[in-house]
């Protein structure tokens, strides 16, 4: 099996190019936003990465709105040695929910997605787009939200399985009580 390495300077050429017919620039006006946004260069193929890097959020900044392909999503980073703050613990909840069949999908792209929906209302609307970002009360506040869905979802699988949770349960009770009938933490 031949594996090839992604070639970084070329997606970025290619997003470029996919930017420039999204934003509906002439040629003129993209070899002048080439030219302005990397230091005179007024061709992607002769730039460096950084340079293109900047080209990209500069035309993001102008409204171009990437498209991930379906299937290619990113993964969360390993918390093989337990969390270390809330956004560990976030992302480690969200795997936890994917495993159990609360959720169909506990990639880093789709929790990114629940946390901007979630951080909107508190942050004027545009919400926090990456769990990485992430701090201090936001953080916190995240974790509880993904918590009580956890809850409630624990709750109604106990109840689907013929237990009779009661209603003051804690999360971590539940929690507790759905490991043991299933036998194993996920």
């Amino acid at each position: 099996m031949n594996a090839t390495k992604p070639n970084p300077k070329r997606h970025l050429v290619t997003m470029i190019h996919i930017a420039r017919t999204q934003l509906g620039m002439d040629e003129e006006s993209y070899r002048a936003n080439l030219a302005h946004y990397s230091n005179g260069k007024t061709s992607s193929a002769d730039m460096t990465i950084p340079q293109l890097e900047a080209v990209l959020e500069a035309f993001k900044q102008l409204g171009f709105k990437p498209v991930k392909k379906p299937g290619n999503k990113r993964l969360s980073p390993n918390t093989a040695k337990g969390p270390k703050d809330e956004r560990s613990a976030i992302r480690a909840l969200w795997i936890f929910m994917q495993r159990a069949g609360f959720i169909q999908d506990g990639s880093e792209t789709a929790l990114n997605a629940w946390v901007q929906r979630m951080t909107a209302q508190a942050n004027g609307g545009s919400g926090i787009a990456e769990v990485q970002w992430l701090h201090g009360e936001d953080a916190a506040k995240t974790l509880n939200s993904l918590k009580r869905w956890a809850r409630r979802c624990l709750f109604e699988d106990l109840k689907k399985r013929g237990y009779q949770p009661e209603p003051k349960d804690s999360y971590k009770h539940l929690l507790e009580r759905w490991e043991r009938i299933n036998g194993a933490m996920l």
